[in-house]
């Protein structure tokens, strides 16, 4: 493990502790724009756009061939699904409001993303009675999960833009998860897999004991965010 790395763990495991001590929060959607979001930080920074903002890869950057790439959507589904980037463009588009993503590490960055919504690959794929929970696999094999509950009711999506611009490598191309209210580590990047499946399996990070709900602390969110941010309820 590298120093960089070595810091990087201390960190993010000292942020878990206080988490699981002061107990997970959960909040609803005040997504706004930009304007009445304040972009000034606690310690008197400008938050950055997601685009400008600190690189984190727990697994490296893959490159990624567009012409070989595809997209799957697998498990108790009754008609899987197999994408190629050209049949991925087609898909009804699908923007975001000014997202904000907080880091476990205690900074954050903003964003205006573009793509498509999960639950509409999900309705096409047919979701079996007992499908619950979405899996997530990336391209360097990263892992994460998120309730089926959430996923509709927050509109979550995968973007191929930010701020109008393609995403690069280290964004998270070719698609990257926008798990509004969660901790980055939802955030998956370069995702390549959709596995729906009936409990919540536990990813990289929450193996490694962060907390698989992944909940922003409130308080966190209502600087950025005003006095309307509220609990995720799903």
């Amino acid at each position: 493990m590298t120093l960089h790395a070595y810091k990087y763990h201390l960190v993010t495991i000292a942020i878990v502790a206080v988490i699981f001590i002061n107990g997970l929060p959960s909040y609803s959607q005040e997504k706004r724009d930009l304007d009445v979001i304040t972009t000034a930080t606690p310690n008197g920074d400008t938050l950055r756009a997601a685009d400008e903002g600190p690189i984190r890869s727990a697994l490296g950057q893959p490159k990624v061939d567009l012409n070989t790439y595809a997209l799957s959507v697998v498990g108790m589904v009754n008609s899987p699904l197999v994408l190629t980037w050209e049949e991925i463009k087609t898909l009804p588009v699908a923007y975001s409001d000014t997202t904000i993503m907080y880091c476990v590490e205690g900074w954050a960055v903003w964003g205006n993303w573009k793509g498509f919504l999960v639950k509409d690959l999900l309705e096409t794929a047919s979701v079996q009675k007992k499908g619950e929970h979405v899996k997530f696999t990336c391209l360097d094999g990263y892992t994460t999960s998120l309730p089926i509950k959430y996923l509709k009711k927050y509109n979550v999506m995968l973007a191929y833009e930010v701020n109008g611009k393609p995403l690069k490598d280290y964004d998270g191309f070719p698609l990257r998860l926008i798990a509004f209210g969660k901790y980055g580590y939802k955030w998956a990047k370069g995702v390549s897999k959709l596995e729906v499946i009936s409990s919540a399996k536990k990813g990289f990070w929450e193996v490694r004991g962060y907390p698989d709900r992944a909940d922003v602390p409130l308080e966190w969110r209502k600087h950025f965010e005003g006095d309307k941010a509220k609990k995720l309820k799903y």
